[in-house]
């Protein structure tokens, strides 16, 4: 039971609390990217916790390699240092922005060791 919901909880918590506190010492431009990628470690490690599997049903490293190059290439779109315009388009009009890639990282972590 611990596993299962005790520290994904826990991790939300710590997750938040986290943040809040170097979202005031950390400012700047320098301080949005540390931020940044805080955060999207942090929701990937949450993801991580969701899967409290005993035995992994998929032992492949490409799917991992492939999860891995969709997590940095989400971590560097949220960053501002891939923007491709065609693609902007495509992902606003999907509606996959703010909120919805920080599901993603989640995913990510999740799917990693699933």
């Amino acid at each position: 039971m611990y596993k299962r919901y005790l520290l994904p909880l826990l991790v939300l918590l710590i997750l938040s609390i986290g943040l809040r506190w170097l979202e005031l010492i950390l400012t700047g431009h320098v301080g949005f990217i540390i931020l940044t990628i805080l955060r999207s470690l942090l929701l990937f490690w949450f993801g991580l916790t969701l899967n409290h599997a005993h035995r992994r049903r998929n032992e492949t490293w490409l799917r991992k390699v492939i999860i891995s190059f969709v997590f940095i290439f989400f971590l560097v779109w949220d960053l501002g240092y891939i923007m491709i315009p065609e693609l902007k388009n495509f992902f606003d009009n999907i509606g996959l922005y703010g909120y919805i890639v920080y599901l993603i990282y989640i995913y990510c972590g999740w799917a990693f060791f699933d």
